[in-house]
């Protein structure tokens, strides 16, 4: 038999979110730090929740499971009720059972309702009628593997040793120390900063600081030339998810009906444990990610996240994927936009689901002008690559977004960096020939950045910004647009005081208009930078961005055929063994 699914209890050391595990009543005890729960009578848990409900539908529609067990370690008198939650459905009750032993025991229930079901996520009640305390529970098959699997998960790091020391610990103990994943899991740490001391059971690769497109690269053709792995899951060096959520991908790619089934794990806010970014994202141009927002802790949120969108890519904080569709590498990026070109690369048949997640830090405050350039070059470079059908209008729409919002808000840091990405992008391909490890661009980059340093916002400059007026007639929206918001007047015009903004992507065009200094602060955090109006680099800029965009076009047919044929070339082994140095 199969466990397919196990029980996850909340962490001090990484969540303690109960909403996302557990629905449960005064009279049940939750005890995080030895994940078990104490119940007096009347005491009920409920499991419709995103770590420990089971999702029906991607098991129905995704896996050959023919029959479904649950097993559970407690002591007691309990009820068991299990239901099924679907969207547009009211919730129905599927069977209960009455189970009572004295001493700590291990019991298993058949769950006969499954051949029955089709969608929806299966979840329980469990109602203590006496004393009881419930430790470890589980779904199980006696259903044999379909796929072998053998999975190398490849993390990149770069001096970043007090998270991925401790998350390499945790890996090795819940994960590769185990009887049941031991042999079909090994973990392999692409180490670009070349520090890392060896550590038991793991196998560190020291390498060139070549950003994750390098880091990654190497892990993959480390997993390839060893013949013997089928698939492969790129994390995040912190490891910032449940490992259940790994023990799962192995189960549901075991038993996958299409044998190159990819995985993505959700991203979720770090600041907001319970709000998701993404689940999944889709890149047509610009990205667009899939069910951003919702909260976890809600059914109706948990039920409408499993509807299934066809996913492009999935981001490298938690992606696993079958070798055998591998037939390029990741293109030179440094970071930023490589998992979404391996992504349109390669048309993976991906799907997201409940529990298989990564927590991440906000966007919107590791957003800086190094980013900026990083971002803007991939989006130019993904429309070479797998866009430039939809012709040169498509990418000019593209690059005027990056900049024109920038300069309307006074980022002008931020909007040079995205010049430099034009002008960069227009150098064609021996550009990212030579500049694999961006050393040298990086430090051009960093070099412009003095005013959007994030730093401590003092107290008193927060507490006096006001915030702008989010209202406007037609007539003043037109006025300001005709003034380009604001540049065109005098600056005996412009409000005194600071306006405040969220820090992020830019400002709202609107609130800051006629103001001559912002506040960008991420509230979370209560960091930011304070931007000033500045009309002679908003002409400036703007001019240089025309110049870059002029050359653009007309080099465009030219650049659009050496990146075509160049492609191969740029993500093939060769290319990359010459990078990590392994042809000298």
């Amino acid at each position: 038999m199969n466990s397919i699914q196990n029980v996850v209890y909340p962490q001090v050391s990484l969540c303690t979110e109960t909403e996302l595990y557990f629905r449960y009543n005064q009279f049940a005890d939750l005890n995080i730090g030895k994940a078990f729960f104490s119940l007096g009578k009347s005491g009920y848990i409920n499991t419709d929740t995103y770590f420990n409900s089971l999702s029906v539908g991607k098991w129905k529609r995704h896996a050959n499971i023919n029959d479904l067990n649950f097993s559970i370690k407690f002591k007691g008198k309990i009820k068991i009720v299990w239901f099924l939650n679907r969207l547009h459905f009211s919730k129905k009750i599927l069977k209960e059972v009455y189970l009572e032993t004295e001493n700590l025991s291990e019991v298993s229930v058949s769950l006969e309702f499954w051949q029955e079901l089709e969608d929806g996520m299966l979840a329980f009640e469990l109602i203590a009628l006496s004393q009881s305390e419930i430790h470890q529970f589980s779904y199980i098959t006696t259903t044999p593997v379909v796929n072998n699997v053998l999975l190398g998960i490849v993390i990149t790091h770069f001096n970043r040793q007090q998270y991925v020391l401790p998350a390499l610990e945790r890996l090795k103990n819940e994960l590769l120390n185990t009887e049941e994943f031991k042999d079909n899991i090994a973990l392999y740490v692409v180490d670009n900063s070349q520090n890392l001391p060896q550590v038991e059971n793991v196998h560190i690769i020291p390498n060139e600081n070549l950003g994750g497109s390098g880091g990654f690269s190497r892990g993959l053709m480390e997993l390839k030339d060893q013949g013997v792995f089928t698939h492969c899951l790129f994390m995040d060096d912190d490891a910032s998810c449940e490992v259940e959520g790994i023990k799962r991908t192995v189960r549901l790619l075991e038993y996958a009906k299409d044998p190159e089934l990819a995985i993505g794990g959700a991203m979720l806010r770090e600041e907001e444990m319970y709000r998701q970014y993404e689940n999944g994202a889709k890149f047509d141009g610009l990205l667009t990610p899939i069910k951003p927002n919702l909260d976890l802790r809600y059914v109706d949120q948990l039920l409408f996240n499993e509807q299934e969108e066809h996913i492009d890519f999935a981001g490298w904080w938690y992606f696993a994927f079958p070798l055998s569709k591998v037939k390029h590498y990741a293109f030179p990026f440094f970071v930023r936009g490589d998992d979404i070109g391996f992504g349109l690369t390669h048309k993976f048949n991906i799907i997201t689901l409940n529990g298989i997640s990564s927590w991440q830090g906000d966007f919107a405050l590791k957003h800086s002008p190094l980013t900026a350039y990083l971002d803007n070059r991939h989006q130019i470079m993904q429309h070479f690559h797998h866009f430039s059908d939809k012709g040169m209008l498509s990418l000019l729409n593209i690059t005027a977004r990056m900049i024109l919002k920038n300069l309307l808000t006074y980022h002008y840091e931020t909007a040079l960096a995205s010049i430099y990405a034009i002008e960069d992008a227009t150098k064609g391909c021996d550009f990212w020939r030579n500049n694999a490890d961006m050393v040298e661009r990086r430090k051009e980059i960093l070099r412009i950045v003095h005013n959007e340093k994030v730093i401590d916002v003092p107290y008193d400059i927060s507490t006096q910004a006001v915030f702008g007026n989010p209202h406007e007639s037609r007539l003043e929206r037109l006025f300001r647009w005709a003034t380009l918001n604001g540049n065109l007047l005098p600056s005996m015009f412009f409000k005194k005081g600071i306006v405040s903004q969220p820090k992020g992507f830019g400002g709202s065009l609107r609130e800051v208009y006629r103001y001559k200094k912002v506040l960008y602060i991420h509230f979370p955090t209560n960091k930011g930078f304070i931007l000033e109006h500045d009309k002679g680099k908003f002409f400036n800029y703007a001019f240089r961005y025309l110049k870059a965009i002029y050359k653009l076009v007309k080099n465009y047919n030219h650049l659009k055929k050496e990146y075509q044929n160049s492609y191969d070339e740029l993500t093939s082994p060769g290319f990359w063994k010459k990078q990590f140095k392994q042809d000298q």
